[in-house]
């Protein structure tokens, strides 16, 4: 009765414990199985009930047999162990108050200790039966592919050192060569790059208030959000945002490793729905770009006391004066100002936005570069816009679903989480310069691609601007503006250090210890050896410093696991049910037991039925409105004569 329940709480236990896979969702067995368990769950609680009964039933005769006896209220307990009505009713609590009519520690504690086991059986019965539902019916979730790679072994590495990948300090240097022509073939991993997509997004959202979420294609046909979320909105003049995205880079190795598995490892495409997550060899996460910016309107203005907006970055507190002569060399800001120093009569003319960079790098604790506009305005004025950037590294964890769609996911997907733990970017005029390329708009004006696409947003800003309250007109300037430039600014972070020519290789070993050697988005093996001849690629990429990657593997599917506080709780209700059977075992093998003749109900009602009736209990007629303190009588059984036991009262 009692080795059976707890051998099967052992099992389950157990296999919770070690982490079993079972099936992958979708096969065909898995829910005629599931329902099968149910069935199994429900046998195990009637054998945990059956085990705690007897054990409660036992104690409860022992001590009526005792020389302490039992209080009257708890005589029946082992009969009624599943009952609220009874465990919420005086025949139960009365009893605890007979405990201070006790003499001897002993006696105290040998009742006290029989009044708290009643009741943890009691608890155990209302919850162990969906507890063993729980532990015993497998989970749905996302369990480690144990073994991915069974024809050899993956290692991948990407063609920088861990301390090159995500630099502090932008500046011209980690250009490409290639970039100053827009039509070379580096042109995707360009500052620029991401001018046509953005252009896209502002020239159709207008007026129509949304945050932008903007859907990037990468290789291997998966994709990465570019996304800005507004904050405080209702401030009148002021726009602050925080865009973020998953870098270029990382979402091409992802996709890229998914479309050679795919193809060469049968073990990780065979799984319904497999899960792929880059992280570096040490365990430690990968980077993203975050990039918040405050802006700024003011329409009186005067460019001697102009200052970089301090109010609400990430770390960024004392305040940046904007040096006038900073602006009066700008071409475009200094034919503005060429009448007057306060300004809001002068208009800009065609070309409705002038743009100029503020370098920051003097400034410490300062935002990573700063920006000042001058905009047309509705009311027939220009405002000047300063805007602060700041821009950080953030870590991430991304991972690919690739059967469900083929979308870049986050763990964490909150931009703003955990601010203190980001890496702060400095970025020098020179980069920032790169991204802002000369153009021809379609009037055939010359331009800059962050004023044609401010140009494009701004168009009509005289409607309402649903995102904004009131929203009108050019209350929404400032808004408008933090959004195109935390947009493009991060989407050129994103690219940094993403070049075709450094691209992420994976290294597979067979069972024979060749090496096959691929570049990602490159599927031919073994191209002709671009590593000396007498190296090894694994010891070759050793020496080079090169960080190495591991692309965890899980698949979706049934399986048992203390993943989740349901679990863990319900786990430790079947362990304490085991324990204590366990303990009754112990006893029973090893410690004084009192055999006797009668177990049941009606053994126990037929003893009460042969014995002499008291005084000391109220009868049935005086018994309707009830008498809580009866149930404190003591209640022993005792041999009056010769073969002949009653219940008799102490």
């Amino acid at each position: 009765m009692h080795a059976a329940p707890i051998a099967m709480t052992v099992w389950f236990l157990a296999s919770s414990g070690r982490g079993v896979y079972w099936k992958d969702d979708g096969v065909e067995v898995v829910n005629a199985t599931l329902k099968a368990l149910q069935f199994l769950a429900k046998f195990h609680e009637i054998l945990m009930g059956a085990s705690l009964g007897k054990i409660a039933l036992e104690r409860i005769h022992y001590a009526l047999c005792s020389s302490n006896g039992l209080p009257l209220g708890l005589a029946t307990a082992g009969y009624q162990i599943s009952s609220v009505p009874y465990f919420m009713s005086s025949e139960f609590w009365q009893p605890l108050h007979a405990v201070r009519l006790l003499s001897g520690t002993r006696a105290i504690i040998s009742r006290a200790s029989l009044l708290g086991l009643i009741f943890v059986i009691f608890l155990l019965t209302l919850v162990m039966g969906p507890s063993s539902a729980v532990v015993i019916i497998p989970s749905l979730d996302w369990w480690d592919h144990t073994d991915p790679y069974p024809e050899g072994s993956e290692r991948a590495f990407m063609r920088y050192k861990r301390s090159d990948l995500w630099p502090t300090s932008i500046t011209k240097d980690l250009i490409p060569p290639g970039c100053a022509d827009i039509e070379s073939p580096d042109a995707e991993y360009c500052p620029y790059s991401g001018y046509e997509m953005v252009s896209e997004w502002v020239g159709t959202h207008q007026n129509q208030g949304q945050a932008p979420n903007i859907t990037i294609a990468g290789h291997g046909g998966v994709t990465r959000h570019l996304a800005s979320l507004p904050t405080d909105i209702g401030k009148k003049n002021v726009g602050q945002t925080t865009t973020s995205t998953v870098g270029y880079k990382e979402a091409w190795d992802l996709g890229a490793f998914w479309q050679y598995a795919d193809g060469q490892s049968r073990s990780l495409a065979q799984p319904s729905r497999p899960r792929i997550a880059p992280s570096f060899l040490d365990g430690t996460k990968i980077f993203k770009p975050v990039v918040q910016i405050e802006c700024v309107a003011h329409y009186t203005w005067s460019i001697q006391d102009l200052e970089l907006p301090r109010q609400w970055l990430t770390g960024y507190v004392d305040p940046w004066i904007i040096q006038p002569s900073t602006l009066l060399s700008q071409p475009k800001f200094g034919g503005l100002f060429s009448n007057t120093t306060e300004g809001n009569q002068s208009r800009l003319g065609q070309i409705s936005t002038a743009f100029t960079w503020i370098d920051t790098s003097d400034m410490d604790g300062g935002p990573s570069i700063g920006a000042v506009f001058a905009v047309n305005t509705p009311n027939e004025s220009v405002a000047l816009v300063p805007c602060s950037v700041g821009a950080y590294w953030k870590e991430t964890s991304i991972f690919l679903d690739p059967k469900s769609d083929r979308m870049i996911h986050e763990e964490a997907s909150d931009p703003l989480e955990s601010p203190m733990l980001w890496k702060n970017i400095r970025i020098t005029p020179d980069w920032a310069d790169a991204m802002n390329r000369n153009l021809t708009d379609d009037n055939g004006l010359e331009t800059t691609y962050v004023q044609d696409m401010l140009e494009r947003f701004n168009n009509n800003s005289s409607s309402p601007v649903i995102f904004s309250e009131p929203g009108y007109g050019q209350e929404s300037i400032p808004w408008r503006i933090s959004t195109t430039l935390g947009l493009y600014l991060t989407e050129a972070l994103a690219r940094v250090q993403s070049t075709y020519w450094n691209g992420t290789v994976i290294c597979h070993t067979d069972k024979t210890d060749q090496e096959n050697v691929y570049i990602l988005g490159n599927l031919n093996a073994n191209d002709p050896q671009w590593w000396p001849q007498d190296k090894s690629f694994t010891e070759y990429a050793q020496e080079q410093g090169w960080a190495e990657l591991k692309f965890t593997v899980a698949r979706y599917g049934y399986g048992w696991g203390f993943r989740d506080l349901p679990i863990k709780l319900a786990a430790a209700v079947l362990a304490l049910q085991a324990l204590i059977g366990l303990v009754y075992i112990g006893h029973v093998l090893f410690g004084r037991r009192i055999r006797l003749p009668w177990s049941s109900m009606g053994d126990t009602l037929v003893l009460g039925m042969n014995s002499s009736p008291s005084r000391k209990l109220p009868t049935a007629a005086s018994s309707e409105h009830g008498n809580s303190r009866m149930w404190q009588e003591t209640v022993k059984i005792r041999k009056v004569e010769k073969s002949h036991l009653e219940l008799v009262l102490a």
